[in-house]
């Protein structure tokens, strides 16, 4: 009798990972953390003369114009909970410091989404203001602006000069991209209508790989979850909204091309790759969803996982699920 070597079953994801697979910006977190945990609530003595900025700043500076790179660590470096106070003792020493100004936007903005504390507007638009005076071709400013309007549901006109100044600057920068999406949708600014335009005139003009790839992917899940937080009969079906044929082309045109060698090179990348994870396994197909694990790896976002319950313990069990299937026919 043959004896065939059992395939080793992959380890789920152990953690969440908002690094993606930005090895410095982790080494980053992980060295802040152990400071900050050392030296308990006195942030102003541990930072004497920047010693816990300076990786911050260096993380932020080693990109130089890669601003797709740049724009995902200062977003993941602003959602420390320590981050804008570290932000203000660094804009206290060094008050001209763009990097500073645009890490507590950031991290000032991030508090008031997730907390919903108050966000002083005004004050963080002109913050805002003064950083695109001090880096010209930095797009981060604007994209902070954009957030800002998201929140005061400023007008159409008042929007899309600063959304012309993201795209003058970072044609397909993604987070600005994400704003925009969120804005043109019936639950903020927009409606059905506005945000099928939006999207169209992205995918028509946006190379392939290109950091807003999983754009329409990411509207097509709003779509899903709407008809699901509506309720009624209509979310007791909303299965079938991966079973037609304009979204079924969508998804297995991102499985047929996300997870080759190369295809996505942006800082986001492993994000998107979640992301059709998730809309697989929501989709039935866990079968066809096990090469995504498989390319995710060890990286876990909060998001789209955390939309069903605790982020990690619902890609493990998918995970799980997946790989159980993956040698089962697609029920397609």
């Amino acid at each position: 009798m043959t004896m065939w070597p059992r395939r080793r079953r992959p380890r789920p994801p152990r953690r969440l990972s908002p690094a993606l697979d930005d090895g410095q910006l982790a080494r980053t977190i992980t060295h802040l953390a152990a400071q900050i945990a050392a030296q308990g609530n006195n942030l102003a003595e541990a930072n004497d003369r920047g010693a816990l900025t300076y990786p911050m700043e260096q993380a932020l500076r080693d990109p130089g114009h890669d601003w797709d790179r740049r724009l995902h660590r200062l977003l993941v470096l602003s959602a420390m909970p320590e981050a804008s106070v570290l932000a203000g003792q660094w804009r206290k020493r060094d008050h001209t410091n763009a990097d500073a100004l645009l890490l507590e936007v950031y991290a000032d903005i991030h508090r008031a989404r997730s907390s919903g504390a108050a966000l002083d507007v005004e004050g963080t638009v002109s913050l805002c203001r003064r950083a695109a005076e001090l880096v010209p071709a930095d797009p981060a400013p604007w994209v902070a602006l954009l957030s800002c309007q998201r929140m005061q549901r400023a007008p159409g006109k008042a929007v899309q000069p600063v959304w012309e100044a993201v795209k003058a600057r970072d044609r397909w920068n993604r987070e600005a991209h994400w704003q925009m999406l969120h804005y043109v949708s019936p639950e903020e600014c927009g409606s059905n209508a506005l945000t099928v335009r939006f999207l169209d005139s992205v995918t028509v003009a946006a190379p392939l790989g290109c950091p807003v790839t999983a754009l329409g992917l990411a509207a097509s899940l709003e779509r899903y979850r709407r008809v699901l937080t509506a309720g009624g009969i209509p979310a007791l079906t909303a299965r079938r909204h991966w079973s037609q044929p304009q979204e079924i082309a969508l998804v297995d045109q991102a499985l047929k091309t996300w997870t080759q060698p190369g295809f996505l090179r942006h800082a986001a990348a492993f994000a998107d790759l979640n992301l059709l994870a998730y809309v697989l396994m929501h989709a039935t197909r866990p079968s066809e969803a096990w090469p995504v694990f498989e390319a995710i790896s060890a990286v876990a976002t909060s998001w789209p996982w955390e939309l069903d319950g605790d982020p990690l313990q619902q890609i493990q069990k998918e995970h799980r699920r997946s790989f159980r299937a993956r040698n089962r026919p697609t029920d397609r």
